[in-house]
């Protein structure tokens, strides 16, 4: 909890300082480097989220939880590398244990689904700066989502529910595998357009959609 209040309030941190320093308007350049220095804390934050979440849904149905960890790493039993786990005991049923390894992909909806309402009622900070921010923890909250839509690992979370569910080959997890890129792709319209409209705003006029890439770059490489 320490360590989750102390990202947040580093990135509140960058955000005022930037505020101090910046006009309403800021160049794409700026923008570029000021998305960049975020990755770094939104990871940890978005791990912390992720891993919070499968603790948080596993206290919830009763369970113990033994071992956890915010750090990339080899877990001490399996020997499976993760970017962070949560160790827990006692889930009783195939549905508790479904809905803990499903828990981050809650998270990530609630939150993508807040991203979206701001921006769709132009509800989205007049600070480009702060617009950013918004933009770049939305995006973490994306890749966190969306990248088990091409997991087929054993050990991954959503292929261990698809096991759960019956769905034990790629034919039977095909529409859901489906529903999940559908959903994808929807929470990613709305990032676009965010983007494309920061970068098309005021000093940035006459950028392309090209030129949000290299925001996004540094951030592909996310897995929460």
């Amino acid at each position: 909890m320490r360590r989750l209040l102390l990202i947040a309030t580093l990135l509140l941190s960058l955000v005022l300082c930037s505020r101090a320093h910046a006009e309403n308007e800021a160049s794409d350049r700026n923008i570029v480097l000021a998305g960049m220095a975020m990755g770094i804390p939104t990871y940890m934050l978005g791990v912390s989220v992720h891993e919070g979440s499968h603790a948080l849904f596993g206290k919830l149905v009763g369970a113990e939880i033994i071992d956890y960890s915010l750090i990339p790493g080899f877990h001490p039993q399996t020997g499976k590398f993760y970017f962070g786990y949560v160790t827990v005991m006692g889930l009783r049923t195939d549905q508790q244990r479904a809905w803990f390894l499903i828990a981050p992909k809650v998270s990530d909806s609630l939150l993508l689904g807040g991203y979206t309402a701001l921006w769709a009622t132009g509800s989205l900070p007049s600070n480009d700066y702060a617009r950013t921010a918004v933009l770049v923890l939305a995006t973490g909250f994306w890749v966190d989502f969306t990248r088990d839509v091409f997991a087929w690992w054993d050990h991954n979370d959503t292929v261990k529910v698809y096991n759960s569910l019956g769905l034990d080959s790629e034919l039977k997890r095909l529409p859901a595998r489906l529903l999940h890129l559908g959903i994808s792709a929807a929470w990613a319209y709305g990032i676009y357009r965010g983007y494309d409209e920061l970068f098309a705003d005021g000093s940035a006029s006459g950028s392309t959609a090209l030129e949000v890439q290299p925001l996004l770059l540094p951030l592909w490489d996310q897995s929460f």
